[in-house]
């Protein structure tokens, strides 16, 4: 259950910076059960208001995130987490289609999901693979996953 007062300082810090701050994973979950709890109507209207509140202004930090490509804070609300991947396949399908790269494959690795919320793999040791994706290539080549095979 979460308070009136946890929420209020929750927005607070969200007002105080420009971050998306993180929050646990079952955050919308445990906001929607304090509903019930709450003693009064005043209380219950509280929760409401400042609910409605930090979600608009969580959801502007995320839409600026996906405008510059940054990655998300650990731990994130699921609801959050899922909304950005939907937002995201969705620019990515309006997108131009990239160039395909190629890429040389440095270790075994089994199907992993990127920070971007694609689907990579499995890829063999010294597989050779092309992608379009940039955040994908980045993952690989930040990870020592894979470098970029001359052309």
């Amino acid at each position: 259950m979460i308070s009136v007062y946890e929420l209020s300082l929750a927005l607070q810090n969200e007002k105080r910076t420009g971050e998306l701050l993180s929050l646990p994973k079952d955050f919308y979950k445990n906001l929607q059960n304090s509903y019930p709890e709450a003693q009064d109507s005043n209380e219950h209207s509280s929760l409401v208001k400042l609910s409605e509140g930090l979600k608009k202004r969580r959801i502007q930090k995320l839409l600026i995130y996906l405008a510059y490509g940054k990655t998300l804070p650990k731990p994130i609300p699921e609801e959050e987490e899922d909304l950005y991947i939907q937002i995201k396949n969705i620019i990515d399908k309006t997108a131009p289609e990239a160039k395909p790269i190629k890429m040389k494959i440095s270790k075994k690795i089994p199907t992993v999901i990127t920070p971007s919320g694609s689907s990579i793999g499995p890829f063999e040791q010294d597989e050779t693979v092309y992608l379009t994706n940039i955040t994908d290539i980045k993952f690989i080549v930040d990870n020592k996953i894979g470098e970029i095979a001359e052309s």
